[in-house]
């Protein structure tokens, strides 16, 4: 009886920690600019075509944004520089695979 047990967990523990190690996550990043200069707070979403996902973030003091842990899809990106209506808006359409890295940047320009 103790040995099945423990050999039920153990069997548990060899099939959970390659899963685990091998989730196959994605990530997008990139930057956004106008003409060399980042453009820091941009906002930006991206929403999974397939999943429904969506999320938001802003850039940081360089300009750079990341989503990490994403699911294998295809992607709408929509960069929104703040505030609102100085830039044209910029937006693409990516597909990230499993476990891949996708770099996405905008050079956007003054309206």
């Amino acid at each position: 009886m103790i040995r099945k047990t423990i050999f039920a967990i153990f069997m548990t523990m060899f099939l959970t920690i390659p899963a685990l190690a091998g989730s196959g996550t994605s990530t997008i990043y990139g930057a956004v600019n106008d003409n060399g200069a980042a453009l820091i707070g941009a906002k930006i979403t991206i929403i999974g075509e397939a999943t429904y996902t969506s999320r938001s973030t802003v850039t940081n003091g360089k300009g750079i944004y990341f989503f990490t842990k994403l699911p294998a899809d295809e992607y709408i990106i929509q960069a929104i520089p703040m505030p609102a209506g100085i830039y044209k808006d910029g937006s693409a359409n990516v597909f990230v695979g499993k476990g891949k890295e996708k770099e996405v940047n905008f050079s956007l320009k003054k309206k």
